[in-house]
């Protein structure tokens, strides 16, 4: 027979048997599912702490040798008309930031929807948060069971790389 458990209401005992309160086991198969899946997750967010993930520009000798030839042959042209200087006013300052705002927050939203779409699989975790979940008797072992504020910043450290 299932018995209802919220949060707080469930813990690790023993190095890490899933049980109530008076430590009996208790197992719900698609929560456990999502605590070993968050593990995994939150095991390669830590992973990627301090590494760099920006590509760089690699040199070619053929890239080099073109850039020679091309600066040895370009011929030097003649101005015959002034070119009018771009004014750097206030204004101008100002729409260039707001361009570059614009662009970044679309980037920003991109990326969040993006890590919204892969939280769904950690559905039953917020749910058991928020109300609630059965469990039943059963022997399960976790690491740790981790809440959806700890899965959601392994998923933003994780998913803003990818």
């Amino acid at each position: 027979m299932g018995k209802f458990k919220k949060a707080g209401e469930i813990q690790l005992v023993n190095g890490g048997y899933l049980s109530d309160k008076d430590e009996n086991p208790i197992t719900n198969s698609e929560f456990v599912t999502a605590q070993l899946r968050a593990h995994r997750l939150v095991c390669i967010a830590a992973a990627m702490e301090g590494k760099n993930f920006t590509t760089q520009k690699v040199d070619s000798m053929d890239a080099i040798i073109a850039q020679v030839d091309a600066q040895l042959s370009a011929t030097v042209s003649t101005q015959f008309v002034t070119v009018p200087k771009v004014k750097k006013g206030e204004l101008t300052q100002q729409l260039a930031q707001e361009a570059l705002s614009f662009m970044e927050a679309g980037e920003k939203a991109g990326n969040a929807e993006y890590i919204n779409s892969q939280m769904q699989e950690f559905q039953i975790i917020n749910e058991f948060e928020a109300h609630g979940l059965f469990f039943k008797s059963g022997i399960t072992k976790l690491e740790k069971i981790y809440t959806i504020k700890d899965i959601t910043k392994a998923a933003k450290a994780v998913y803003s790389v990818l």
